[in-house]
């Protein structure tokens, strides 16, 4: 149990105005997390035990409308810049371009060298920078984290891997490296990821003078898939969720009513159905075998047990920083970089062989090393309880993340409904620092923002944020203006048409008002237009379609038989 004078230090930190220049320059923490939903973390709704995510709630602010991307590197590459994802590089992920986005500059995959990042700019205001973590922005030298801005990082490279010491990648091109300075570096026998990037921060921290301020950047690579914790861990949510996805979904959306956390009222959360489509093959609950429930929660029970364990190491790093007399001047960030997965491990290239073949998914082995566990779909919808959609998808359950924050100059217990963006945050931090963010640190590089300062609603969190927030990965289109928020996916995960929603009524995107509202749904898509031509969007040709078998059908016992039985026949052939 963390020490109670964590919430006590908190608890007593002031409320005043920010300043231009602050007396003492304040420290950063952005602790980031991969692939988790809305509703998981015991603020937001959820059951999964989460203390010390609950204090920083209980004594900062929490945003209930924060968004990301809809998937990991994206999200990173604003977060790190201030700057739209699309001319940070990340127009799409690496790996993921269609014919027409090859060799276009913003859609390599990789952050633009060009490009000014926050602990490059506030390394030149005499800041100490430390990061530990997943990077995902690029893997050549240029791009690494230590010529990126960073004084002190140990990282991953890549966007995944295992958790343990084996560094089994997620899929069979996919070189696993891990990197201290710049150097590669051989991992502990005891290595789990969650554990070793919160300890190595720790260090980084506690090496440096007290009377420096610094920016840390913990990037948990928890709870992405695989799915796995120590030993020890594999059995604390044993029996949890036994009763199925539709009932831990319905409680949660209860706690979410009580907490009141949507602006409106209990009577506006209703929640879109179980897509028809997704998943497959399933029957209901209560229709299934003991051995068939019992392998479909076990993903679950070790998918809540990993985001306890990165709770519980947020609690070392915040008593870590309170024990050396850094915490109270401290702003600490929490959030997710895109919302629950619904996706098979079949959407990595070249995975079939490897997860079908190599690894062992038995209950027994479930979330240990060799195994590789992933949510699925069902249990994805119950993680983005009560949104619509999922990681991939600008639906809210893909974009909107669970934000909490703490901070010297912040309200206490306070909760911010209106709309925010992880584009905004640089320039916020900017401010907080009393950093001039208009101002280039380099003649050879470009510092851009294009989010705006989230200072006047930490300060004031009634204040209402009318900004429009645009997104677009892998052809699939959003925008949201105010209350309103138009949408563009493809069958089936939508009509493949825009659709218009009054998030203020209908926050779960269920009624398409698209028909009812024609003039608001055209100044919404002229609004997405504009945004398009400025960032230099190209839609993907041909169009990337959803590969159902792939990506959205949990187990997916027979198919995966199916791709099982000609993997086998293709290797026959060959050999």
């Amino acid at each position: 149990m963390q020490k109670i004078s964590f919430l006590f230090t908190l608890l007593f930190v002031t409320c005043f105005q920010v300043s231009a220049e602050p007396e003492v320059k304040p420290n950063f923490l952005i602790i980031v997390v991969d692939d988790m939903g809305w509703s998981d973390i015991q603020p937001f709704g959820g059951e999964i035990n989460t203390p010390n995510l609950q204090r920083m709630a209980d004594v900062g602010v929490a945003m209930t409308s924060f968004y990301v991307a809809p998937t990991c590197s994206p999200t990173r590459s604003m977060l790190l810049t201030g700057t739209d994802h699309h001319q940070a590089g990340l127009g799409t992920m690496s790996g993921f371009q269609a014919d027409n986005q090859q060799q276009v500059l913003g859609y390599q995959g990789t952050l633009i060298e060009s490009l000014v990042t926050v602990p490059e700019h506030l390394r030149a205001s005499g800041y100490r920078t430390y990061m530990a973590g997943k990077w995902h922005l690029g893997s050549e030298e240029q791009q690494l984290p230590h010529n990126r801005g960073f004084d002190k990082s140990f990282t991953l490279v890549e966007g995944g891997a295992s958790h343990f010491a084996d560094q089994e990648p997620v899929h069979d091109n996919h070189h696993v490296t891990y990197l201290e300075n710049g150097e590669p570096t051989d991992l502990p026998e005891d290595f789990y990821s969650t554990n070793h990037y919160a300890d190595k921060l720790v260090d980084y921290i506690l090496e440096g003078d007290k009377e420096t301020p610094f920016f840390a950047y913990l990037a948990f690579t928890a709870p992405h898939d695989p799915l796995q914790v120590p030993a020890n861990w594999l059995s604390r949510y044993e029996g949890v969720y036994d009763e199925g996805p539709d009932v831990i979904r319905a409680q949660r959306l209860e706690k979410q009513k009580t907490l009141g956390l949507i602006e409106g009222g209990a009577d506006l959360w209703q929640m879109p159905a179980m897509p028809e489509w997704l998943p497959l093959y399933k029957q209901p609950w209560q229709d299934r075998s003991v051995a068939e429930r019992r392998k479909d929660t076990k993903p679950m029970e070790i998918y809540a047990a990993m985001i306890e364990l990165v709770d519980q190491k947020i609690g070392t790093v915040l008593d870590a920083l309170e024990e050396s007399g850094k915490l109270e001047n401290t702003y600490i960030l929490f959030f997710s970089d895109n919302g629950a997965s619904a996706a098979t491990p079949l959407m990595y290239p070249n995975t079939a062989r490897q997860w079908l073949l190599d690894k062992d998914n038995s209950l027994q082995n479930m979330g240990l090393a060799g195994s590789h566990v992933h949510l699925g779909s069902e249990w994805a919808v119950v993680s983005n309880t009560p949104w619509k959609l999922f990681k991939g998808t600008p639906g809210e359950g893909g974009i909107r993340s669970p934000m909490v924050m703490t901070g010297p100059r912040l309200p206490r217990s306070a909760r911010i409904d209106s709309a925010a963006h992880v584009i905004d945050l640089a320039p916020t931090i900017y401010e907080l620092a009393g950093v001039d963010w208009r101002e280039d640190v380099s003649s050879e590089k470009q510092l851009r923002i294009q989010g705006s300062s989230l200072v006047p609603y930490l300060l004031n969190p009634s204040e209402k944020n009318i900004k429009p927030y645009v997104f677009e990965l892998f052809g699939s289109q959003a925008i949201r203006m105010g209350n309103w928020k138009a949408h563009n996916i493809p069958a089936p995960l939508a009509s493949g048409e825009w659709e218009l929603f009054d998030l203020s009524r209908d926050p779960s995107e269920l009624n398409n008002l698209a028909a009812e509202e024609p003039v608001v749904l055209r100044q919404l898509i002229d609004a997405y237009n504009t945004y398009a031509i400025e960032n230099g969007v190209i839609p993907p040709e041909p169009p990337l379609k959803a590969e159902i078998s792939d990506m959205y059908v949990g187990e997916c016992d027979w198919l995966c038989g199916l791709k099982l039985d000609l993997v086998q026949l293709v290797t026959d052939i060959v050999h």
